[in-house]
């Protein structure tokens, strides 16, 4: 359950992100709700999350999920580009989230 929570507040964490994106200032509305919203329910779930997973294994998965979750949004989504040294940070944090998983 509790790492069930982790990766919802991780996946609300990257959609909330996304909507970031799209806000123009503060004429867009309903970017800004996707955002409040995503990031209120992320935090929630993280710290329910917490409750089970020690504190700092379940901000760093977290994290780890949102920058990752958050690359493969701009290169597939945003059709950004990222060089060979950037996926292989990228795979560094992917092995660091997967490893902090396994041992605790």
């Amino acid at each position: 359950m509790a790492w069930g929570l982790l990766v919802l507040a991780g996946i609300e964490e990257v959609i909330a992100t996304i909507a970031m994106k799209y806000m123009d200032g503060t004429r867009k509305k309903w970017p800004i709700v996707v955002m409040v919203v995503g990031f209120i329910f992320s935090f929630f779930c993280l710290s329910m999350a917490m409750q089970r997973i020690p504190a700092g294994v379940a901000y760093a998965i977290w994290t780890g999920v949102g920058s990752i979750g958050i690359t493969l949004a701009g290169l597939f989504w945003f059709k950004e580009k990222f060089g060979y040294k950037q996926f292989l940070s990228l795979a560094f944090i992917l092995i660091g989230v997967i490893g902090l998983g396994l041992t605790s």
